[in-house]
């Protein structure tokens, strides 16, 4: 799910904006916090680095950047979506999204180390793909099993 859509979401949760509910599928589970506007601008940098050899930007700066950039653009697209409805987004830090914030940093974190070029590759990277990709669903899975205990979940309409 990208960023944009948990953004969206978490302003209907709030009461902000009205939102159909999103099915609560298998596979909605497994993609639910892959922050995939972080994910895509990542690729695009690993994928740029070689023409900017030289300059001093690796791979880990790459990863390290997005992994702080990710919150920030969650909750950017949080009060977007909070200025959009027309809605006060000059809301207190308590009434922030905390929880998607820190679940899609996490997931980004986990996630771009499936990417090939990570800069922790810790084995080949035929090893080090595999345990990233296996740890990627573990991880998106953990995610979506614990939402309930941070945050409210009101049962989709059938």
């Amino acid at each position: 799910m990208s960023i944009n859509a948990l953004a969206v979401d978490a302003a209907a949760k709030s009461g902000a904006i009205i939102q159909p509910p999103l099915n609560d599928d298998v596979l909605a589970g497994l993609t639910k916090y892959i922050p995939t506007e972080s994910v895509t601008m990542y690729v695009a940098a690993i994928s740029s680095l070689m023409a900017l050899q030289g300059t001093g930007l690796t791979t880990a700066i790459a990863y390290w950047f997005f992994i702080c950039f990710t919150p920030v653009l969650m909750l950017l697209l949080f009060l977007r979506q909070l200025a959009i409805a027309g809605k006060d987004w000059k809301i207190s830090a308590s009434q922030w999204p905390w929880w998607r914030i820190i679940a899609s940093t996490v997931a980004f974190s986990v996630w771009a180390l499936a990417v090939p070029g990570n800069p922790l590759n810790f084995a080949d990277a035929t090893v080090s793909g595999v345990v990233s990709a296996l740890a990627a669903l573990f991880v998106s899975t953990l995610l979506n099993l614990l939402t309930p205990f941070f945050e409210s979940v009101t049962p989709s309409a059938t």
